[in-house]
């Protein structure tokens, strides 16, 4: 008896340590993850500034094109799509903020999750991968908005 009563204690050990061993290896996937989605956003931030600056700067240079006595329609175009390019960049980058910050508590943020419900955390990994591609779509929206806007400045 002594012994079967030993055999059930060891197991629900075992049992107990590799729930919370799974439980550790979820908390630890979101974590990074959460860590590499806040750098895509820490990444980008900075460049919503230039993003600023480089739209004066081609809707100046736009401007002085319309005023020239013979206007390059093709040029003209070709700024007021770069303008709209980097616009559309701004807004892509406020509207992930606000999705992230409606997503995920500030303590899930900075602190990482606090439930152990295996459910809860799934769910919460699922939305963190999703805001991640998204992140990730966002970078390469301001980018290359960034690059097409310099490039028509430099020329």
């Amino acid at each position: 008896m002594k012994t079967l009563f030993k055999v059930i204690c060891i197991a629900l050990l075992v049992v107990n340590f590799s729930c919370n061993e799974e439980h550790s290896e979820d908390v630890k996937a979101f974590d990074t993850q959460m860590k590499e989605t806040i750098k895509i956003h820490d990444d980008v931030m900075p460049k919503l500034s230039e993003i600023n600056s480089l739209i004066s700067r081609l809707k100046t240079e736009k401007e002085e094109l319309q005023k020239a006595e013979s206007p390059n329609t093709e040029k003209i175009e070709l700024h007021e799509k770069a303008i709209q390019s980097l616009k559309d960049s701004h807004d892509l980058m406020m509207s992930w903020m606000q999705n992230f910050s409606n997503s995920f508590s500030r303590t899930e943020i900075n602190e990482g999750l606090a439930t152990k419900d295996k459910d809860s955390i799934k769910a919460k990994m699922e939305n963190l991968e999703a805001q991640y591609k998204s992140a990730e779509e966002m970078r390469t929206s301001i980018t290359d908005a960034i690059e097409n806007a310099q490039v028509i400045l430099s020329k």
